[in-house]
């Protein structure tokens, strides 16, 4: 757009000059379109920021734009064109001159352009302007943490002087609009500017600056010399009329500031929401799509404004009269005439300055409190400073991950309660990183993944280092368990190349889109040496044969324990209760394992399966005495009480608990909290549909209702409705797991969904990574 209006300025140049003789069609052609194109970008971009939600709205969700999502932007335009067309016709139809159908319809084709001009300005003032103004003064500003250098002083005071006119110039603009409306030929300029050799008579005054400019040239036609008179007349018509286009060009980068901080949420109302303040801060892609609007939406119509002032501004000359038309006398120059263009001038420029002047006035109340507020980017210093003392300020302790992945839950909700508690104000930036980044783990293990992705999201929002690794397995993990693939490609791509807990997401990825999504050969090596996957693997075929309990020998780890946790699982829906006690005793004593709090949990479910009621329930409130907090063992109990066999246990302060024991309604809220666990129980067609999508092993029976499930693919959670729920062992949701991953040396649960292609599956090799 820039190179287009440079083309027009020295063809104009070189012919008032007289370096050329005619202008040059090619040139021109050149230049007509290099304006044109960015102009309709940044058309069809300001249309589809306004009218298609942000990604990121409803929940914490940093996908890329779709295929889908980025042709909508293209559809949405065409469709906004074939408007315009029809609106063009319409007027014709009506018999209005030629020369105003056009500048009606290009108004109406640029109008979305006016309207985000109009909106993020108008809501964004008040930031800008504080922050021009002390950078002007050579001071630091909230959005700008640093002294400014002499050049940033000088830009900053031209944004300010620019700032400070704005609602001037657009109330002028509203003012002369209503005028005109009323009455075209009330004001008529006097004799004297009449007989002024360089004045052009006009259509109608806004075409002068409005009802200002009109003043202007008549307070200015007093002064004698012509040498004075015409630069100040010329300067301040141009100022008027290109107002939108000069602060649309400056603030191209002062805009991509004020959007990329969020600041105009704070600063007005009635701006464009691009993305959620926290994906800004967390997501290069967010931050991308910001600065890509500031370009497409503000660059092209600033351009656009300014070629047309160039073109109109010294009466048309500029445009090609009759013979230097030449091939163009019936196309170009039937259309773009001086009055059409004119019009179309002052209509956009108008345009902008009204819609500024709506959401200015109406951001006035919402801004005037953008004084009291400390925004965080001031005292990075300080956050700097107490990063550094943060393991003395919150004292060494063990990581949350490996405390989970040991099952010591209780320890890590201590920690939690000490992490909540805070340490003053000062270090509030600092206690909120440490609480979010604590959260986001305890969510994770325990499979609460929409939760732990929206802390993930704070966190990366807020910290960076080791924790944003963190942060980003976590989103990347909580993508697959939502099974919302689209979403988790860009999350995947983020993650390292060398990292076997990366390398384990990738292949989890690859195996729920096996054809779209083949596992890249570098992961292959890490993988087929590692122990985890070669479970994930067995647990994979197992699901074909219908096979519930794996032969490879179980490991005492954290992720060995969960594997077979979930294997005891399977084997209390085959109706094998007694043989999963018995292999989880031999486990438990051939390892020598003293504590292992899920362990007992599970004993007690498989001394319940088989009528020992007595033993489980003196198990539990033993294992209360010292464990009251550990979430499995609370729904454990709070199963035997609604059971009338054990009293109500207390109630956890943490949130860290299942659905069943949170009070509320189960079936309302399972789905929501629980991804990748089957509900209680699933009476309903969503709650079977969840099931089978969460965890596809639940549809395992004695009856080999499993592999009848399977052929159904996707409709396999269709079988479940056949299944006699009244049959099913308690609590299988507390150890019923399925693929197991692992985040900080943590094993978390991404579950197994039904349908998996297990033809391509094979096919594409990811059961046999050693070849």
């Amino acid at each position: 757009a820039l190179v287009g209006v440079l083309i027009l300025l020295f063809e104009f140049l070189m012919a008032r000059f007289e370096l050329a003789e005619v202008y040059h069609a090619p040139s021109l052609a050149i230049a007509l379109m290099f304006i044109a194109l960015p102009a309709l970008v940044s058309s069809g971009s300001s249309l589809g920021a306004q009218v298609i939600k942000p990604i990121g709205q409803d929940r914490a969700s940093l996908q890329d734009s779709s295929a889908l999502r980025s042709y909508s932007y293209i559809i949405l335009l065409a469709f906004w064109m074939g408007l315009v067309a029809m609106l063009y016709i319409a007027l014709g139809l009506l018999d209005v001159p030629d020369d105003r159908r056009f500048s009606i319809a290009a108004f109406a084709m640029f109008s979305p352009s006016v309207l985000a001009y109009g909106r993020i300005l108008g809501s964004s003032w008040r930031a800008l302007r504080q922050s021009s103004k002390k950078i002007a003064g050579g001071e630091p500003s909230p959005f700008h943490n640093h002294t400014p250098s002499a050049r940033q002083q000088a830009v900053a005071q031209i944004v300010n002087f620019n700032l400070v006119a704005m609602p001037f110039v657009a109330f002028n603009t509203f003012l002369s609009l209503a005028v005109l409306l009323w009455n075209p030929t009330l004001l008529s300029h006097s004799d004297r500017v009449l007989a002024l050799p360089e004045y052009r008579p006009q259509t109608t005054f806004m075409e002068e600056g409005g009802l200002l400019g009109f003043g202007l040239i008549e307070l200015f036609s007093f002064i004698p010399v012509e040498g004075i008179r015409v630069p100040i007349v010329s300067m301040v018509l141009l100022f008027l009329l290109l107002n939108v286009a000069i602060i649309g060009f400056l603030f191209v980068y002062e805009v991509a500031r004020i959007l990329f901080l969020d600041v105009q949420d704070v600063s007005g109302a009635g701006g464009i929401k691009l993305a959620d303040s926290r994906l800004l801060r967390a997501e290069r892609s967010q931050q991308a799509k910001v600065l890509n609007f500031c370009f497409t939406g503000f660059a092209g119509q600033s351009m656009l404004l300014l070629a047309l002032g160039m073109i109109t501004f010294w009466d048309s000359s500029f445009l090609p009269q009759q013979a230097q038309c030449g091939t163009w006398d019936s196309t170009v120059c039937a259309v773009l005439t001086k009055d059409a263009l004119e019009e179309l001038t002052w209509m956009l420029s108008s345009g902008g300055q009204v819609a500024f002047l709506t959401i200015w006035t109406k951001s006035l109340r919402v801004g005037s409190r953008l004084d009291d507020i400390t925004f965080d980017a001031a005292v990075e210093g300080n956050r700097a400073r107490f990063s550094e003392m943060e393991d003395m300020i919150y004292l060494k302790k063990q990581p949350l991950t490996t405390l989970i992945a040991n099952d010591e839950w209780v320890k890590a909700l201590g920690q939690l309660d000490g992490v909540l508690k805070g340490h003053g104000e000062e270090l509030d930036g600092l206690a909120l990183g440490r609480k979010t980044g604590a959260i986001m783990t305890l969510y994770s293990g325990f499979g609460r993944w929409n939760e732990a992705e929206e802390q993930a999201v704070s966190l990366l929002a807020l910290r960076g280092g080791k924790e944003a690794e963190m942060a980003r397995l976590t989103l990347a993990a909580a993508s697959l368990a939502q099974r919302d693939l689209p979403e988790s490609k860009p999350r995947l791509n983020l993650l390292a190349e060398d990292d076997i807990e990366s390398a384990r997401l990738q292949w989890v990825a690859s195996l729920f889109k096996p054809k779209s999504r083949p596992l890249d050969k570098r992961y292959k090596p890490l993988l087929a040496m590692d122990s985890t996957t070669k479970r994930n693997i067995d647990l994979v075929q197992r699901f074909e044969s219908n096979t519930a309990c794996s032969e490879l020998k179980s490991l005492n780890t954290p992720a060995g324990r969960m594997f077979l946790l979930g294997d005891l699982a399977r084997m209390r829906l085959a109706r094998r209760s007694e043989d999963a006690l018995d292999l989880l005793e031999r486990f438990i004593k051939k390892n020598a394992i003293e504590s292992w709090i899920h362990g007992e949990v599970v004993r007690c479910l498989l001394h319940l399966d088989q009528g020992r009621v007595n033993t489980a329930v003196v198990m539990a409130e033993e294992l209360a005495k010292e464990h009251g907090r550990h979430p499995h063992l609370r729904a454990l109990l709070g199963h035997l009480s609604r059971s009338g066999l054990t009293p109500h246990s207390s109630s956890e302060i943490t949130d860290m608990e299942w659905a069943t024991e949170s009070g509320l309604n189960v079936a309302e809220v399972w789905a929501n909290k629980h991804v990748v666990s089957p509900p209680p129980g699933f009476n309903k067609k969503s709650e079977r549909k969840h099931a089978w999508s969460a965890n596809a092993w639940i549809a395992n029976g004695p009856d080999n209702e499993l592999t009848i499930a399977a052929k159904k693919g996707i409709n396999g959670w269709k079988m479940l409705a056949k299944i006699d729920q009244s049959a099913l062992p308690a609590c299988l949701f507390l150890h019923l797991t399925g693929l197991v991953v692992t985040i900080g040396g943590m094993p978390v649960d991404l579950g197994f969904p039904g349908g998996l292609d297990l033809k391509s599956i094979q096919n594409k090799g990811l059961l046999d990574l050693s070849s």
